[in-house]
């Protein structure tokens, strides 16, 4: 007498398998997409503190954005920029993080505000939707041509 499974059994633990799966996958990685966003907070939060309400020269601009260049952070390139539009009397620079090209869901985290908030602008479905899953009631804005929901 021989001992094992039968097909349908075996198909029946492979089906339970793909629908547990199904169901968790999204939930790791959404955990693996906030936990890379906390180190970003917390870089951006030593940041403003350096940068807020500073006019930056040529070469305080260029010293800084090699120091942020060679912060170590693992998931995202960071660049502060001039951005235009800024309200008069205020400065323009902003942090810009890039998610790095490796990941799916693909998206920038700026602050806005002279570093005061952080908004999360998509650059694809998934980073569309999640910015959106993070962001703040009302918190739908525009800056220069792009969408970006306000986050923090």
């Amino acid at each position: 007498m021989k001992h094992g499974y039968t097909l349908l059994e075996l198909l029946v633990v492979v089906l339970i398998i793909g629908i547990l799966s199904a169901v968790a996958l999204p939930y790791y990685f959404n955990t693996v997409e906030n936990a890379r966003n906390v180190e970003l907070k917390i870089f951006w939060g030593s940041q403003k503190n350096y940068a807020a309400g500073k006019q930056f020269t040529e070469e305080e601009l260029t010293k800084h954005n090699a120091r942020l260049q060679n912060a170590g952070l693992k998931n995202f390139t960071a660049q502060i920029v001039c951005r235009e539009g800024a309200p008069e009397g205020t400065p323009c620079y902003e942090v810009v993080f890039t998610r790095n090209a490796n990941a799916a869901a693909q998206y920038q985290i700026t602050s806005v505000n002279n570093f005061r908030a952080l908004a999360c602008i998509p650059s694809n479905a998934l980073g569309t939707s999640f910015c959106k899953a993070r962001a703040k009631p009302n918190g739908k804005i525009k800056i220069g041509e792009d969408d970006a929901y306000l986050i923090h």
